[in-house]
């Protein structure tokens, strides 16, 4: 995949439940700052209030490209080991989660200016069927070095 010269940017946003039903979760995206076009990105979701190996939720990786719509990345089952990636993905993440530090990982392969993206953990409620709300609070921003 051939990626255009110069920076990009690729911002990880901290995710937090709004006030009210789930209030007591929390999921916090994290990443690098600094990186160059093509080298692997890991970012790391860390959750707290419900353990991710809970069978009444799955976990979600989705972003948002400057003004474009949410695109669905990656759904998680980290209490029966499964997940889901959506077909535009396939080939360009992988992702895993370690229930003993109650975290979720997303690896970019070989990102490219297109990949550049407001990144977000969610939580789906299986018995519901939705994916619950989350607020983006300030991000981090991820470039390419110099």
């Amino acid at each position: 995949m051939a990626a255009g010269p110069g920076p990009w940017l690729l911002a990880l946003a901290l995710a937090l439940w709004p006030a009210g039903g789930f209030s007591w979760v929390k999921t916090i995206a994290s990443g690098p700052t600094v990186g160059k076009i093509s080298e692997s990105v890991w970012l790391t979701c860390d959750i707290s209030g419900v353990a991710i190996t809970d069978s009444n939720y799955a976990w979600d990786w989705v972003r948002q490209t400057p003004g474009k719509e949410l695109q669905h990345i990656v759904m998680q089952y980290p209490f029966t080991r499964l997940q889901h990636i959506a077909s535009s993905f396939q080939t360009r993440v992988n992702s895993s989660a370690d229930p003993s530090r109650n975290q979720l990982w997303l690896q970019l392969l070989s990102p490219a200016a297109a990949d550049t993206a407001t990144y977000f953990c969610s939580m789906r409620d299986l018995e519901k069927g939705t994916v619950l709300e989350t607020q983006a609070g300030p991000g981090q921003n991820w470039k390419e070095g110099l």
